[in-house]
C-alpha cells in the first residue's frame, strides 16, 4: 500500500455501489474493508450507507490485488478447517423453499417408473424445551407423473395425510438429526378432526382400512412416518464429522430404515461446497425380516440364506456462507428377491 491513500468525498444521493462503479472496485465489501482498515476513527467506519460529505478511502490497483490475495489465504485456512470438523448448517437462519422430485421403479422397467413431485418449506421457528432449535416443515403442490391425479385413492391419501403439516421438530445441533416432534398435540388434534371428515366422506372397506392405518401411526406418535420421509433423510444427510475432507459412519436410510456404511467426501469449489456420497448396505437382516416390520400381515417368503443388497450414490451442493443445501441428486438401488428397485431423488432450492 502506498504512503498516500486516495480519497473520495461522498456527493449528495451517492451510494456505495456508485463509488464502487466509479473506481472499478470489485465489490462493496472490498471498499468497506479497505476504508475501515485505514480509517483512524471508528466513527468514520462505513456500514451499508454513506452520507454526503463523508471522506472514503479508495483502494488502488495494488491494494485491491493485496486484499484479494489475503482473502484467498483466509479462505484456504477456513476451508482446511471446514474439512476437519463437524459440518453444520446455520440452523438459526434456515428459511428454505425446495422443489422435490422422487422417481421409483424397477431397474428393468424404468420407463414406467412413477414420479412424485412436491414443494417443501422448512424454516427455523424457535428453541424447544431441550434448548434445541426447532424447524417447521410443510409439503404442498403434489403431482403424480407430472399431473394432479383424479383417482379416489390419491384424494384419500392427500386428504388423509394433510393433517400432518405443518410439523415442527427439534434438531440435535451436535448430530444434525431430528430429535423429536414438538407439536405432536396439535397434529393429533388435527387428525381427530380429519378422521371424522374421512369417515363421513369415504365409507368403503379399503378407505376404512387406510384410515385405520393412519390412526395407528398417529397413536404411535407419527415418528415412523416422519423419519421415513425421503426429503428429511437426505436434506440432513451431508452433515457429518469430517476428517481431511472425508466422513465415514453407519447411517440408516430408505423407507425401510436400512443400515448403510456411509462415506461422504467434501470438495470446496468456487461457488459451493460439494459433498459426494457413496453408501453400501451393511444390514444383517434378510429381506423378509425387513419387510415384515412394515407389512406384518403379508405372507412373505422367508429365506435366511439371503441378505439384502443396496447401495446409494449422491451429490450435494451447499451454500458456502450458511452451509444450507442448494441442490442434491441421490440414487438408491436395492435388490429385493432378485428384483432391483431404483429410487431417484432430486432436491432443488427455489429462490
Amino acid at each position: 500500500m502506498s504512503f498516500y491513500i486516495k480519497t473520495h468525498i461522498v456527493k449528495k444521493g451517492e451510494t456505495l455501489e456508485d463509488i464502487v462503479s466509479e473506481y472499478n472496485i470489485p465489490d462493496v465489501e472490498m471498499l468497506r474493508y479497505f476504508h475501515n482498515q485505514n480509517s483512524p476513527k471508528d466513527g468514520n467506519h462505513i456500514g451499508s450507507i454513506v452520507f454526503a460529505g463523508q471522506e472514503i478511502f479508495i483502494p488502488e490497483k495494488n491494494d485491491m490485488s493485496k486484499i484479494i490475495s489475503e482473502q484467498k489465504e483466509r479462505e484456504v485456512l477456513q476451508y482446511d478447517s471446514l474439512k476437519n470438523r463437524l459440518l453444520l448448517p446455520n440452523l438459526y437462519a434456515v428459511k428454505q423453499h425446495y422443489k422435490v422430485k422422487i422417481r421409483s421403479g424397477h431397474a428393468n422397467n424404468l420407463e414406467k417408473a412413477e414420479q412424485l413431485d412436491f414443494e417443501t418449506h422448512i424454516k427455523y421457528c424457535g428453541v424447544g424445551e431441550d434448548n434445541f432449535p426447532v424447524l417447521q416443515y410443510t409439503k404442498q403442490d403434489f403431482l403424480i407423473n407430472n399431473e394432479k391425479s383424479d383417482s379416489k385413492l390419491y384424494d384419500l391419501a392427500l386428504f388423509g395425510t394433510g393433517f400432518l403439516y405443518p410439523v415442527e421438530f427439534s434438531l440435535d445441533p451436535a448430530t444434525v438429526k431430528p430429535h423429536r416432534i414438538t407439536n405432536i398435540k396439535d397434529i393429533k388434534s388435527r387428525w381427530n378432526e380429519r378422521k371424522k371428515q374421512l369417515h363421513a366422506i369415504y365409507e368403503d372397506s379399503v378407505s376404512s382400512h387406510y384410515v385405520k392405518i393412519i390412526d395407528e401411526s398417529v397413536r404411535e406418535g407419527v415418528n415412523r412416518y416422519f423419519i421415513n420421509d425421503f426429503f428429511i433423510q437426505f436434506l440432513f444427510a451431508p452433515y457429518a464429522e469430517f476428517r481431511e475432507g472425508q466422513s465415514l459412519r453407519e447411517k440408516h436410510f430408505h423407507t425401510y430404515r436400512i443400515a448403510y456404511q456411509d462415506t461422504m467426501k467434501m470438495e470446496i469449489l468456487e461457488d459451493v461446497i460439494e459433498i459426494n456420497q457413496k453408501a453400501y448396505c451393511i444390514d444383517t437382516r434378510t429381506p423378509q425380516q425387513i419387510l415384515a416390520k412394515y407389512y406384518p400381515d403379508d405372507n412373505l417368503h422367508e429365506d435366511h440364506s439371503e441378505l439384502i443388497e443396496s447401495d446409494i450414490t449422491g451429490i450435494y451442493h451447499l451454500n458456502k456462507k450458511n452451509k444450507t443445501l442448494t441442490n442434491a441428486k441421490i440414487k438408491i438401488s436395492t435388490l429385493f428377491y432378485d428384483r432391483e428397485e431404483i429410487i431417484e431423488i432430486e432436491i432443488d432450492e427455489i429462490n
